[in-house]
């Protein structure tokens, strides 16, 4: 289940096009749930907050665009490369929560949520 829709993704800002929104939402929306430590499926999304739930869209919206543009790298064994004057560092962009790598974005949306904490 994606806890955003493409309608939800394209009012966000987002770029890509229909046809491969859907299953980029769908790992996104997992990936974000992880995020919360299952959370949101625990509670259920539509018990959230309308507050909560926008939230959640946006950071979902957000992670799309985020592995849309570093989603080659995301899965390598090294944090980083350099190539020549090219350098490029996943450790100001994203930090792993639960096994993904989640945008600094996404994150401070989540954040906002009261999801995120590990003390709940």
């Amino acid at each position: 289940m994606s806890y955003a829709t493409y309608e939800d993704y394209v009012e966000y800002g987002g770029k890509e096009e229909a046809d491969v929104i859907d299953i980029m939402l769908e790992e996104s929306s997992i990936n974000i749930n992880k995020a919360c430590y299952g959370r949101i499926e625990g509670i259920g999304f539509e018990n959230l907050t309308v507050y909560q739930q926008d939230l959640i869209k946006r950071a979902v919206c957000t992670q799309v665009d985020f592995v849309t543009i570093y989603g080659e790298f995301i899965d390598s064994p090294m944090s980083g490369f350099s190539a020549g004057s090219i350098s490029m560092s996943f450790k100001d962009t994203a930090k792993s929560v639960g096994g993904a790598l989640i945008s600094n974005k996404a994150l401070g949306y989540l954040d906002s949520t009261g999801l995120t904490s590990r003390r709940l």
